[in-house]
């Protein structure tokens, strides 16, 4: 069993982060200027988000940096999840990143009766990451075209700029939801701005079996209750013996029980995630029985 993170994690602090190069002109686009007006309109919905994403930042910044990727691409999850580490779709999607089955197979994520690593969050981050950097050379460095590629998939968004003859996302005839996904992630990250992180309070085990949960915690010093409300990937009783999986510790009780939630596609202002509560964030943030509107914001046309 290996424990990851200190050191390695100490030198990308140190090293300068990455950054989107977009045009100022970009926000003045209508689609963009609409989602920036909206959410100037309605800032908690963003500060909850932000919130739920403090327990990951201090983990996801690094792999940024070692991917070479914009740091804002940490705000990717407030379109994806809401940041709630459980979410599933309708669709099959899973984990703060919704990624697909397919997906998460292609990018070395093991997901069986057993073990669904979509919801590791770590392991879910890295193949999230390299999809994303794999899409933004595969689009020339296009980020517009890289996103739309993450919602919609790289062959369709390929089939677009061949119908159309056009490289300019805003001119391809792509399905509704990634017309709106796109500019909705430039607000999102205009708005929150530059991520920023504390001192971690989660451990990265790298764990192999065969090993029974029980072991595996008593090793860990926590309970099975404990182990299996904090890694919503483990599935079964047993850690799986086909690869290298994914499990997490809090340093000081601070990482409580994670549950499984149900959303739509890009849940920023769904009714599921308007209550904090309801993704066992409430509990990790110290905020337990904190009254939030459990409806959409009115106006608000989810996906």
């Amino acid at each position: 069993m290996k424990i990851l993170f200190p050191l390695f994690a100490l030198w990308l602090w140190a090293t300068p982060a990455s950054a989107f190069s977009f045009d100022e002109g970009l926000y003045a686009h209508p689609a963009v200027k609409k989602e920036l007006d909206y959410l100037r309109r309605h800032p908690a919905y963003l500060e909850r988000s932000r919130a739920r994403a403090e327990a990951w930042l201090p983990h996801l910044l690094p792999l940024l940096r070692a991917h070479r990727l914009p740091a804002r691409l940490a705000w990717l999850p407030v379109v994806e999840s809401a940041y709630l580490p459980g979410a599933l779709s309708p669709a099959g999607a899973a984990g703060l990143w919704q990624l697909m089955p397919a997906t998460a197979e292609r990018f070395g994520i093991l997901v069986n009766d057993d073990y669904d690593g979509r919801l590791a969050p770590l392991s879910a981050s890295r193949a999230a990451l390299t999809y994303l950097a794999w899409l933004h050379d595969y689009f020339d460095g296009d980020w517009l075209l890289a996103l739309a590629a993450y919602n919609a998939g790289e062959g369709r968004v390929r089939r677009a700029m061949k119908r159309s003859g056009s490289r300019n996302f805003w001119q391809l005839p792509l399905p509704a939801e990634t017309r709106r996904y796109v500019p909705r992630f430039l607000a999102v990250q205009k708005l929150l701005g530059p991520p920023r992180a504390s001192r971690p309070s989660l451990t990265e085990h790298k764990v192999k079996g065969p090993l029974s949960l029980s072991t595996l915690a008593h090793r860990l010093g926590v309970t099975v209750k404990e182990l299996k409300a904090q890694n919503l990937a483990l599935k079964g009783n047993s850690v799986p013996a086909e690869r290298e999986v994914s499990i997490l510790v809090g340093h000081t009780g601070q990482h409580r029980a994670q549950r499984l939630v149900p959303i739509n596609a890009q849940p920023l202002f769904t009714t599921q995630a308007a209550g904090l509560d309801l993704s066992g964030a409430g509990g990790l943030f110290g905020e337990v029985g904190a009254v939030f509107s459990q409806d959409a914001p009115p106006g608000w046309r989810p996906y």
